[in-house]
């Protein structure tokens, strides 16, 4: 929930796929579309105009900006400070097209520490997307993926002994359908990718072995919904994902392959009492193929909510329990729980305020680790023009665990440019 500048992730290539079916009645049972959040309320003066080409617009980007860190390895006792710069271009396409979509995204984000060079990274970024109009009911969406990215220090997975950060690289995509007649709306998806995490030397020699995280993932999900009004629909999902790891080249690592399925009912709703949301409960068994390893099943959740408060302030929350690798080698599994609160406030016409915090437990599978986490930030924003605003916020992040506990405190200051 903490609107941090981040690079781009999995998450927004699903959204951007679902989204490019856009062949829907205007009066559609599943329309969520009565209330605007104050970032995302049109302001045509400061609101960046996108370039057009052809039947094509564009809009390019450039983020630069400095900031400091106070714990820059999120260390228990050595806490190191640096102070950094970040320049981060990016362009979007989209077409204009009355039926059909394609679009595409290019982006690269490059922070320089002033005195450990060995922080510094670059993260690049390129996608393409598109959906195909089939009828006015039935459609085709499907998107493509690359990414390098630097796993940050505060990850679970991340070594305070590395003598940097563990570079990401990952290739996937994602096909699938949509298909809505009357009060019935179906949702399904194939993705497929593929993640290589490099090695990296340790501090006082040696090198960190991290081919154990090299993987390819397959997931296939569908969601049935039916509305029995228009403010609010139920419905059904369900998905089935296949992590493949490459074969264990040391003696004692375990073998990681593993299979997990996930079974929710829930809601989407929009109500005439200022509240959208969409919110699923229900159950996920994840099996490993290693008979060390124990099996983890237990509640699953996704949910996400805004309230409008008024038309200058939006409260959002979000909450999560889901399994994911951890990516340290003592086990395959780990227990996410998340939690998290945001507060959008626009202050005068060109000048936002916000306030989030975030609550993340990790509980580790076969081993003596449990990981708390707290992070709290708070920004402003300042629209000059359609061509420029800036960003101040500070985050502060506490993680009490016992094997790695750590806080940092980060504070930035961006100007984002438009042509």
């Amino acid at each position: 929930m903490i609107k941090t500048a981040h690079f781009v992730t999995a998450a927004s290539v699903a959204a951007i796929s679902a989204s490019a079916f856009t062949a829907q009645a205007q009066d559609s049972f599943f329309d969520r579309n009565r209330y605007v959040s104050v970032t995302e309320r049109p302001q045509p003066e400061f609101d960046p105009v996108p370039v057009r080409l052809g039947a094509f617009e564009a809009q390019p980007r450039l983020r630069v900006g400095a900031g400091y860190r106070s714990n820059l390895f999120a260390s228990t006792t050595d806490e190191t400070g640096d102070s950094f710069g970040v320049i981060a271009p990016s362009v979007d396409l989209v077409s204009t097209w009355s039926r059909h979509e394609f679009g595409a995204s290019l982006a690269a984000e490059h922070t320089e520490y002033v005195d450990t060079g060995s922080e510094s990274a670059t993260d690049l970024f390129a996608r393409a997307f598109g959906g195909l109009d089939v009828t006015s009911s039935f459609g085709l969406v499907g998107a493509v993926l690359a990414e390098h990215t630097n796993e940050p220090r505060a990850s679970v997975a991340s070594d305070p002994a590395a003598a940097e950060p563990v570079e990401v690289d990952r290739v996937g995509g994602e096909a699938g359908i949509n298909y809505e007649q009357g009060r019935v709306r179906l949702r399904g998806r194939l993705s497929a990718d593929t993640y290589n995490f490099s090695d990296v030397s340790l501090n006082g020699g040696g090198t960190l072995d991290q081919d154990f995280r090299d993987r390819d993932e397959m997931t296939g999900s569908v969601r049935v919904s039916y509305a029995p009004q228009r403010d609010w629909s139920v419905f059904a999902e369900g998905s089935v994902t296949s992590r493949d790891y490459d074969a264990p080249t040391s003696p004692g690592q375990r073998t990681r392959d593993s299979e997990g399925t996930i079974v929710r009912v829930g809601t989407n709703f929009e109500l005439p009492i200022l509240l959208r949301g969409d919110i699923a409960v229900g159950y996920h068994q994840f099996e490993y193929d290693d008979p060390t390893a124990e099996d983890v099943s237990g509640l699953s959740v996704e949910g996400n909510a805004n309230w409008f408060v008024t038309q200058l302030t939006t409260v959002s929350a979000s909450a999560s329990r889901r399994v994911i690798d951890p990516g340290i080698q003592s086990t395959a599994a780990a227990t996410q729980t998340a939690l998290g609160v945001n507060v959008d406030h626009e202050l005068r016409r060109n000048w936002l305020v916000n306030a989030g915090i975030d609550f993340t437990n990790f509980d580790f599978e076969n081993v003596d680790r449990s990981d708390d986490r707290i992070e709290f930030e708070v920004g402003s924003l300042w629209k000059f023009n359609r061509n420029a605003s800036a960003r101040l916020s500070y985050r502060f992040a506490d993680q009490d665990s016992n094997v790695r506990s750590f806080t940092d405190n980060r504070v930035m200051a961006t100007l984002i440019l438009t042509p």
